[in-house]
């Protein structure tokens, strides 16, 4: 069994992680893929945390020149004529444009000039003899010390350095482009757009279109910008989305794979529940980073991906987007699949008014699954969304928490909900949650059939303000079964809480339905999970719609 706390949290060098034997999930086998894919250019879309940058980091090392071998026991290895063939054969092209985030083109262009200023350095014994002219040595030096204000000619600097490496080792070079479009999407975000897609146009283009000096390029990036936008001109693109079955198995993890990291006697149920759920093709597939962050945290169930981007695009198209899409919104939220046309390409002008390319971006960007899809008669492809699993269920919560955040008029704010409930004050913590859920109407109407763990997820994001007196625990193991929420407090001059949530059927049976709840937590003997002798609040809250009722007890002392 593999130990789940060696996992390599925030590494994505591919020698890193084998030089300190961390847990590696073997994705080798997609280096023969990618080697052996007849295609010169290859864009791969995935959302991020996918192993984007470290499989490709692995097929770095792989394929670079002068890389000692790590690959011993991995299944690549399994393929000894091909090893022969490929293995340290060519020159590597590696640099990524995740970190390009910037409030202004030109402070955006400047960090792309050092990038390549980088790269420039890191081959600079292409200065060594006589293979470039005096031309190309002061081209290479302004690059190299960054004296290049004009955007046309750092927009050469890509397919220049494929030129001269190719010429010094006569073997055409490898191109590995991490997260090309991470400066494209933040230029939408932050309006400069139309610069940078203008100067991304010309750095590419010239590199990747009919390059004779070119061996293969590898892409990988969120979204695939659309040709008509970034890649005019260029046929040669052959794209692999999440909606195309092949390399689907090397981003994220089959349920064998993670079964075979597990530690013993951690469930998988919980854990399919809120990291499985993403569909490539025919497999289904976890998100890696929450299964790594969760293992690592001794199987603690939270929204781990949520925190490793920014989620502004995705909540401005949500509530700012047209009324149709805050209306399937509402119904996703309820668990009920929505019919939308999904595009391949991102047209990110005009976004926050096109229905289909909002839908679009959400799924590529990992925040919908497709549960089925078909082209129609004019080869649109005509899909059936839904929300992936828990996770990103509680990222959609914080869309609803934005709207309390602001509170009803006269009200101080959310964080009432969590002052009241601190201090054990049940009926006004009750009015408070009931007042907010019922003064949203104009937002979108929650409906009436919502399902329980709708009302969890957002209860989880309202409390997380108080990770500060608590560790807040979602669907802990605890007595004889789970129960919803455990709040153990960090000292003695707080409370233990527990919440214990129902789904009724109809506002009638929301009384009856809380005092279920709470006696459950009873039953099952949620409080064994505190210290002895901690005073502990035992709530049930039923709701339906927009009307919830609750039910308490407070234990002075856990129960012997």
């Amino acid at each position: 069994m593999t130990s789940h706390n060696n996992f390599p949290i925030g590494t994505s060098d591919f020698k890193d992680v084998m030089k300190m034997g961390a847990t590696f999930v073997d994705k080798s086998l997609f280096i023969k893929e990618i080697m052996e894919d007849f295609s010169k250019v290859i864009l791969l879309t995935r959302p991020r945390r996918f192993g984007k940058t470290l499989n490709m980091s692995m097929l770095g090392y792989f394929l670079n020149m002068g890389e000692e071998d790590l690959f011993h026991g991995l299944k690549i290895k399994d393929h000894a004529e091909f090893c022969a063939k490929h293995q340290n054969k060519y020159p590597v092209i590696f640099f990524t444009f995740k970190d390009v985030r910037f409030d202004d083109f030109d402070s955006a262009y400047s960090d792309i000039k050092g990038i390549f200023a980088d790269l420039y350095g890191k081959n600079r014994d292409l200065l060594e003899g006589d293979l470039l002219d005096e031309p190309e040595r002061a081209f290479f030096m302004d690059i190299r010390f960054e004296r290049i204000d004009d955007q046309s000619k750092l927009g050469n600097a890509l397919k220049k350095l494929i030129q001269f490496i190719h010429r010094k080792y006569k073997v055409p070079p490898i191109l590995l482009l991490d997260e090309y479009d991470t400066p494209i999407q933040e230029a939408y975000m932050k309006n400069y757009y139309d610069k940078m897609i203008s100067f991304m146009r010309t750095l590419l283009g010239p590199a990747l279109k009919d390059n004779k000096d070119l061996g293969k390029a590898l892409l990988t990036g969120i979204t695939r910008v659309s040709q008509e936008s970034l890649f005019s001109g260029l046929n040669n693109v052959q794209v692999y989305t999440m909606l195309d079955h092949k390399y689907g198995q090397y981003f994220g993890f089959t349920e064998a794979e993670v079964v075979q990291v597990l530690p013993e006697g951690l469930d998988l149920e919980p854990i399919k529940q809120w990291y499985n759920g993403y569909k490539i093709g025919n497999l289904e597939l976890y998100n890696p980073w929450s299964i790594t962050k969760c293992l690592t945290n001794d199987g603690k169930l939270k929204p781990y991906w949520m925190n490793t981007s920014s989620n502004a695009l995705v909540f401005s198209l949500i509530e700012g987007g047209p009324e149709m899409v805050r209306e399937k919104f509402d119904n996703l939220l309820q668990g009920i699949a929505q019919t939308q046309t999904i595009d391949e390409t991102i047209v990110f002008q005009g976004i926050e008014n096109n229905e289909d390319a909002i839908w679009t971006l959400l799924f590529h960007a990992g925040y919908l699954n497709i549960l089925e899809h078909e082209r129609d008669a004019f080869g649109s492809i005509i899909a059936e969304i839904a929300v992936p699993n828990q996770e990103v269920l509680s990222i959609y919560a914080k869309i609803i928490k934005r709207r309390f955040e602001k509170g009803p008029r006269g009200s101080t704010g959310y964080r009432e909900f969590a002052d009241y409930l601190v201090k054990g004050d049940v009926e006004k913590f009750s009015d408070l949650i009931r007042g907010y859920i019922q003064g949203t109407v104009s937002f979108f109407d929650l409906g009436k059939h919502i399902p329980e763990k709708v009302f969890h997820a957002f209860m989880l994001g309202i409390l997380a303000s108080l990770q500060h007196l608590y560790n807040i625990k979602s669907n802990p193991e605890a007595g004889k079964g789970r129960a919803d929420m455990v709040m153990i407090p960090k000292s003695d001059k707080h409370m233990g809480i527990i919440l214990e949530f129902k789904a009724s059927t109809s506002e009638k049976n929301l009384e009856e339905d809380a005092r279920e709840a709470l006696i459950q937590i009873e039953d099952k003997r949620y409080a064994y999970t505190f210290p002895a002798n901690t005073k502990i609040l035992l709530l049930g809250m039923a709701f339906c719609g927009k009307e919830m009722q609750s039910a308490s007890k407070v234990l002075e002392g856990k129960i012997s």
